[in-house]
Order: structure tokens, then sequence, then C-alpha cells
């Protein structure tokens, strides 16, 4: 299975960070620093229907926007072409919260939120991945 034919909209597990993407598009749309970082070297992606799949590895493929992407800081906003394992996974709900819930405790910047409580309680009591998806977007 291809990252394209996942389920949009989809949440992604990066080290201790994680981040909805809300299309393919989205999805393959970064900056030349966060391939040069490695954001996508073993993203964990997980679609509405709870299917996940790895992403080995991105390249980019070309800028995109004025001046080929480039902007005043001298990065580049880019399109990228995804490399995965190839298979997908069923992933539990339980799963999804016990990874958002590593991502609170490794990266202090949450409890900075003013909401962070209320955040914790929405994703300990979500039903749905659809729902936590939702919840993380915010």
């Amino acid at each position: 299975m291809l990252v394209n034919e996942l389920r949009f909209p989809v949440i992604c597990f990066w080290r201790t960070l994680t981040r909805v993407r809300d299309n393919y598009e989205q999805l393959t749309t970064t900056t030349s620093a966060g391939v040069a970082n490695g954001m996508f070297n073993n993203l964990l992606v997980v679609d509405s229907d709870g299917l996940s799949i790895t992403v080995k590895k991105a390249e980019k493929l070309h800028g995109i926007g004025f001046l080929w992407g480039y902007n005043i800081f001298l990065d580049q906003s880019i399109k990228v072409v995804l490399f995965t394992d190839g298979s997908t996974h069923p992933i539990t709900l339980d799963e999804i919260k016990n990874r958002i819930g590593r991502c609170f405790k490794s990266w202090h910047g949450w409890q900075t939120r003013g909401d962070f409580s209320e955040l914790t309680n929405n994703v300990l009591n979500a039903t749905s991945i659809p729902e936590i998806i939702s919840i993380m977007r915010e």
C-alpha cells in the first residue's frame, strides 16, 4: 500500500513529536531543513481507519512557490517523495493514546499550553482514532 492510499486525515509520530496532516499534499510538503533533520526517517503515519505505515525516508522532488520555494532565511519549501517499508499494520486506539502520552511527557512544550489538562483528558477519553486526530489537530 502507498501512503497516498491511506484514509486522511492522518496523525504522524516522529521521535517525541506528533502532527496531523489533512491530505497527501500536506504530508509531502515540507522544508529542506526538515528533510535534512531527518523528520521523515522512521515516521509512523496512522490513518483514520487505524492503519499504520512507516516512512523510512523522504527525498526532495522540487522546490515549490515563488523563487523555487526559497525564503529570506535561505530555507526552501519543497515537495518530497516518501519511501516506506511497503506494508500497513493495524494500530489500536490504546497504542495511539500511549504514543501521544509519551510525546506529552517527552516534550515539555505541551505543558505550556493553557489547555494542557483538558487536552490530556480529551485524548484519554477519546473513543475513536478519528476523534483523536480531531483533538490533536486543534
